[in-house]
């Protein structure tokens, strides 16, 4: 399923009402069972462009509609996000 713009700003208050150190996961699986979820460092992602920032996460888009996934920066075709945590 696709992100829609109005689910890229819930998903923004989500992640904005984590507290400092806190693991979005959980609520974001629960508030959106139908995207693929996956926490990291920021670290990891250096060599990435996020899709957005939001509080203390990079947000990157991805298709996880193959058996790869494929990071992108189109929510109408985004299948799941990686939460990336600046510590």
């Amino acid at each position: 399923m696709a992100i829609e713009a109005e689910r890229i700003d819930e998903l923004a208050a989500l992640l904005l009402a984590v507290p400092a150190g806190g693991n979005p996961v959980p609520v974001v699986r629960a508030s959106f069972p139908d995207l693929t979820v996956s926490r990291c460092d920021a670290a990891d992602m250096r060599h990435e462009t996020p899709y957005r920032r939001i509080g203390e996460f990079d947000v990157f888009l991805v298709d996880t509609s193959n058996h790869c996934w494929r990071m992108i920066d189109e929510p109408g075709v985004a299948t799941g996000v990686i939460l990336a945590a600046w510590s």
